[in-house]
């Protein structure tokens, strides 16, 4: 059976599995803690870092605070009208 990117000039000649490539991209991000979905949420949340000292706190972004206060007052009230209501 032919290898379907023989004619590619970049690929190798052993191919990898699936294991191989997890092992390996696991490497990767371990060696890059700027990635990750934590510090993207992180990032969201928090205001930016100080370069000056990193160890600094972090504090909350106010616009974030502001959504999380109105997400958990429509939660609690539709709680509170359709599930603790008797009507």
């Amino acid at each position: 059976m032919a290898h379907r990117f023989e004619n590619n000039p970049h690929s190798t000649e052993r191919e990898e599995n699936t294991d191989e490539i997890h092992q390996a991209l696991a490497e990767y991000l371990s060696r890059r803690p700027d990635l990750g979905l934590g510090k993207m949420l992180l990032n969201v949340a928090l205001e930016p870092a100080n370069p000056f000292n990193p160890r600094a706190r972090r504090i909350l972004k106010k616009g974030f605070v502001l959504v999380v206060l109105v997400v958990l007052s429509l939660a609690a009230t539709f709680i509170y009208f359709n599930l603790l209501t008797g009507g």
